[in-house]
C-alpha cells in the first residue's frame, strides 16, 4: 500500500457528474442520476478496449468515451453532499483503476460518503481478483460491488483482457453467494463474441443472482481496439432483449439460437410483452438508478442505451432494429 490518501489524490469525476455538481459547465442532453467518480490511473491490466489500460495511448482522463476531469476531495465533497441531499443523485458509483494508488483512497471515499448520507446507494467497480477485496468495500459501506467480466466467452476474454475467464467467474459467483443481490458484473457486446455467447453469459449470471450491466463496445482512440467497429445495432438490440427477458424471469431455453444468433424469443406473458413494446429492454441496464447518459454513444448517434423512458416512436424503432418477428407488434 502506498501513502496515497483521499486528501492527496486527484479524483476523476465524469463530465456529466461534474456538470450536475456545478464543477464544470457542460450542456447536458440528459442528466445522470448516478454520480460517477474514478480513482487511479496507469492501470496494470491490458484490456484491449480500455483507455486506462497499460500500453494505451489514450488521454489519461478518459474511460470509454467519457472524460473525467480531476478534482480534490476538498473541492468535491461540498457539492456532492448538497446534490445527494437534494436528490440529484440516487446513487454514487466508484470506478477503480487496477493500480496501487486506487484502493486506499477509494475505501476512504466510501466511508466519507456513507457518513455523509446513510441512505444513498453506493456502488464500487473493482477487478475480480479476490473475495477478500470485495469484503473490504462492503465493510466501508458499499451497497453493491461490481466485478466486471466484460467478455462473454473464455476465448474472447483471453484475447481481449488476458488471464482466466473461469477464475474471474469463480470470484464473481462466490461473492454473489456471500452477498446475495448485491453483486453485479458487466458485459460488453461487440468484442468478438456471438449472440449465443452473450446469452450463455446472461443465463449464467441470472442463475447466480448476479445483476448485469450491458455495454455496447465503443472504439476509443489510442487503445488496442481503436480500429474495431462497434456492434451492429440489431445485434445489440437482440442481446438487450434477451437480457431483459431473462431478468424478468424468462427461461433461457425459450431463446431460440441459430448459427450463433438469436432467432426468436418467446414473449408469451402479457405483462412482459407490454414492457417490451414500451421499450424497457433498451433502457440502460445494470444497477438501480444508473442511467449513464451517452457513455457509449455521442448525441445524434443511434442511442444504444436510452438513459430515460423511450417515446412510442423510439420503442417501435428499437423493436424493428431487433429483426425478430417475436418482438414486433
Amino acid at each position: 500500500m502506498t501513502g496515497s490518501s483521499l486528501e492527496t489524490v486527484p479524483i476523476g469525476v465524469s463530465s456529466g457528474t461534474a456538470s450536475v455538481l456545478g464543477l464544470k459547465r457542460i450542456r447536458l442532453m440528459e442528466k445522470p442520476t448516478t454520480a460517477h467518480v474514478l480513482f487511479g490511473e496507469d492501470c496494470l491490466n491490458r484490456c484491449a478496449f480500455c483507455a486506462q489500460a497499460k500500453g494505451s495511448r489514450s488521454a489519461p482522463n478518459h474511460l470509454s468515451r467519457v472524460t473525467w476531469p480531476r478534482f480534490s476531495w476538498e473541492a468535491l465533497k461540498g457539492p456532492l453532499a448538497a446534490a445527494i441531499s437534494q436528490g440529484a443523485f440516487k446513487r454514487v458509483c466508484v470506478q477503480t483503476v487496477e493500480c496501487p494508488e486506487s484502493q486506499g483512497p477509494a475505501l476512504e471515499f466510501l466511508r466519507e460518503v456513507r457518513e455523509m448520507s446513510p441512505q444513498v446507494l453506493l456502488s464500487v467497480a473493482v477487478t475480480p481478483v479476490s473475495v477478500a477485496r470485495v469484503k473490504l468495500f462492503f465493510k466501508k459501506g458499499a451497497t453493491n460491488v461490481g466485478l466486471p467480466i466484460d467478455a462473454a466467452s473464455p476465448e474472447v476474454y483471453a484475447r481481449v483482457k488476458g488471464g482466466s475467464f473461469e477464475r474471474a467467474w469463480t470470484v464473481l459467483e462466490k461473492a454473489a453467494r456471500l452477498w446475495p443481490g448485491r453483486v453485479s458484473t458487466h458485459l460488453i457486446v461487440g468484442l468478438g463474441e456471438t449472440e449465443e455467447d452473450a446469452v450463455r453469459f446472461l443465463a449464467r449470471a441470472k442463475s447466480a443472482g448476479i445483476t448485469v450491466g450491458l455495454f455496447a463496445f465503443t472504439p476509443v482512440r489510442g487503445t488496442a481496439m481503436e480500429k474495431t467497429p462497434p456492434p451492429d445495432v440489431s445485434n445489440y438490440r437482440r442481446v438487450q432483449l434477451a437480457a431483459y427477458y431473462l431478468k424478468r424471469g424468462g427461461n433461457a431455453e425459450k431463446i431460440e439460437l441459430r448459427d450463433g444468433r438469436i432467432a426468436s424469443i418467446d414473449l408469451d406473458r402479457t405483462d412482459l410483452r407490454r414492457e417490451v413494446l414500451a421499450g424497457k429492454p433498451f433502457e440502460t441496464s445494470g444497477c438501480l438508478y444508473c442511467n449513464r447518459p451517452y457513455y457509449t454513444e455521442r448525441p445524434g448517434q443511434v442511442m444504444m442505451n436510452y438513459p430515460r423512458a423511450l417515446t412510442e416512436q423510439e420503442a417501435l424503432e428499437a423493436l424493428s432494429e431487433c429483426g425478430l418477428a417475436s418482438a414486433r407488434t
